[in-house]
């Protein structure tokens, strides 16, 4: 949690004014009232997908940057009765969305090093648990756009985070904005082989499943890689060129369904969202619940030290689902 320099009447009068019936909030706003939310796509020209986000006074930018991860697959030996085959992955084991966070200096002394790790930690965790793998996708987004070459090259996308203040608070909520931002700004640019061994291309397209048949999305011959006879070497292609500029690429598919977060402070018998940073001081605990505009929750993460019950807790997470449905379909239409 956050800590402005509040004093012990500082703390309590804010509480008060939050478990008083109506609540009062020192802004004017209701508990569930967020502010309005500034979003501005493009501005990092080095970068392949940009946003910058200011929520009241706390301002984030996110840049996203794809690059290209050389990666030889190995060959599994694997035996099916009494027949030795040789099974080779399609996707590294590393994960193809990868997270960095960075504070301006002037937090760095505004906020204690634990603190600042902290959050640190909560955003490479739930940025982990969004886009990991599973069956054919990186969280929303599908696994097949990320690869280049077969067995060989593969985009890695990496996601900078800068945050440049923090002085109204709720810095988490913030981030996964612009990072929501960011990636529905990122664009891919075409590719294609140049060089492929000819016949070990037809030997791996004769044992690929029938894209037409039984597997119409040819989701068996990327996710569940390609057999090969016993010491026969795989096909491999020499290299890529691109087929378009980057500015011309692909926006990336499932951009839609990418999550933001919705961080839910338990009051009494309530719950505050979109604190300032005095809110987040004076409370214990915060209950961050990730989702997408179609109500795919990702994640859930307690923050904080003080208790949360069972009940809460599933309180928290349903208030969380229906307002992050509402943040991300207008993140969506502003970055759109």
């Amino acid at each position: 949690m956050s800590h402005a320099a509040l004093s012990r009447a500082e703390r309590s009068y804010i509480v008060d004014g939050l478990s008083a019936t109506p609540p009062l909030r020192q802004d004017g706003r209701s508990l569930t009232d967020f502010r309005p939310i500034q979003v501005e796509t493009g501005q990092t020209p080095q970068a392949d997908g940009s946003a910058r986000v200011m929520l009241g006074s706390t301002e984030v930018v996110c840049g996203v940057k794809a690059e290209v991860e050389a990666y030889q697959v190995p060959r599994v030996g694997c035996t099916t009765g009494s027949k030795e085959d040789e099974f080779m992955p399609w996707l590294p084991p590393t994960p193809r969305v990868q997270a960095a966070i960075e504070f301006s200096p002037a937090l760095l002394h505004e906020h204690n090093a634990v603190e600042l790790s902290m959050i640190t930690s909560a955003v490479q965790e739930l940025l982990s648990a969004c886009f990991r793998l599973h069956s054919d996708r990186f969280g929303p987004l599908d696994a097949r756009q990320f690869i280049i070459v077969p067995f060989a090259k593969f985009w890695t996308l990496h996601v900078d985070v800068y945050v440049l203040s923090w002085s109204g608070g709720n810095v988490l909520d913030a981030i996964f904005a612009a990072v929501l931002a960011a990636i529905r700004n990122t664009r891919l640019p075409g590719t294609k082989m140049l060089a492929m061994d000819t016949a070990k291309l037809q030997e791996g397209a004769a044992t690929a499943p029938d894209a037409t048949e039984d597997d119409p999305m040819g989701m068996k011959f990327i996710t569940r890689g390609k057999k090969h006879a016993a010491g026969r070497p795989a096909a491999q292609s020499i290299d890529f060129a691109l087929e378009d500029e980057w500015e011309e690429g692909s926006l990336l598919d499932g951009r839609a369904e990418v999550p933001v977060c919705i961080s839910v402070y338990p009051v009494r018998d309530t719950f505050l969202l979109d604190p300032t940073l005095e809110e987040e001081s004076a409370l214990s605990t915060s209950i961050a619940v990730l989702a997408s505009a179609s109500g795919r929750l990702y994640g859930v993460r307690q923050r904080g030290d003080g208790e949360v019950t069972l009940r809460m807790m599933n309180q928290a997470i349903e208030v969380g689902l229906y307002y992050a449905r509402q943040l991300a379909k207008t993140l969506s239409v502003s970055v759109a």
